[in-house]
């Protein structure tokens, strides 16, 4: 359902809308917190304990394959916007991507104007990606293999903040629980995310167009397998 004041996206059990505090239920006191309310949702069962990279990645590329022109101008949008104001931007550009991608897997269609779909959720996805830049950083920093280990755990915020309604800090803690379950095979899976964006970087940059959408789309394919899409998140992307 949608927020009746500022047209957020918010989870059917949420109390109040996690972006401006309106409560969701008719009579219910105001929240008395300053303009957001962190929702408090149970963590969703994870349906598949094993990752499964190369398959991911195959499923984001033919995602990625089925509408290349609109992904290419989402992932040219996304260096522009989150270049201009960096950190502050890139989570919700992250979740526009994502919307976008999960859209063209449920309903068949994407459009350019999908991409800034992740402002609805500007305050969690903002956060969302302010902790995983710094979470990555400094695991790169501490000689390298903690940074891999970074983002294999937090591959899925993005798109629990989108369709289970989550706030930014169980979201993380969600994703960081499915990558527990076989820290191996999300290792790979990041490797081979890494090796896609690496193949665009020697495209002469340019099929950096490409690379990123087709890893975001494999993480959308596997979050797919690990939790599930909500049948509400893709009636709403009708």
């Amino acid at each position: 359902m949608f927020c009746p004041k500022c047209g957020t996206q918010v989870a059917a059990e949420a109390p109040y809308c996690p972006v401006c505090g309106m409560p969701q239920t008719p009579g219910a006191p105001e929240n008395p917190a300053l303009g957001y309310a962190p929702m408090v949702v149970p963590m969703p069962a994870i349906r598949c304990e094993k990752a499964s990279g190369s398959k991911w990645i195959g499923q984001g590329w033919d995602l990625v394959k089925s509408d290349m022109p609109t992904f290419a101008i989402h992932a040219l949008l996304f260096a522009v916007v989150s270049g201009a104001v960096p950190f502050i931007l890139q989570g919700p550009m992250i979740l526009g991507i994502q919307y976008s991608l999960m859209r063209r897997m449920f309903v068949g269609k994407s459009e350019v104007g999908d991409v800034f779909k992740g402002f609805n959720l500007f305050v969690p996805a903002m956060v969302a990606g302010i902790l995983v830049s710094i979470f990555s950083s400094f695991g790169f920093m501490l000689c390298l293999i903690p940074g891999f280990f970074v983002v294999a755990a937090l591959q899925f915020p993005f798109l629990l903040i989108l369709d289970k309604g989550m706030d930014f800090w169980p979201a993380m803690q969600t994703s960081m629980e499915a990558a527990k379950r076989d820290w191996g095979g999300y290792l790979v899976f990041v490797l081979l995310q890494m090796l896609v964006v690496f193949g665009g970087v020697l495209a002469c940059f340019v099929g950096l167009l490409i690379a990123l959408p087709v890893v975001h789309a494999a993480t959308v394919a596997a979050y797919q397998d690990v939790f599930g899409f909500e049948q509400r998140t893709i009636d709403n992307a009708r």
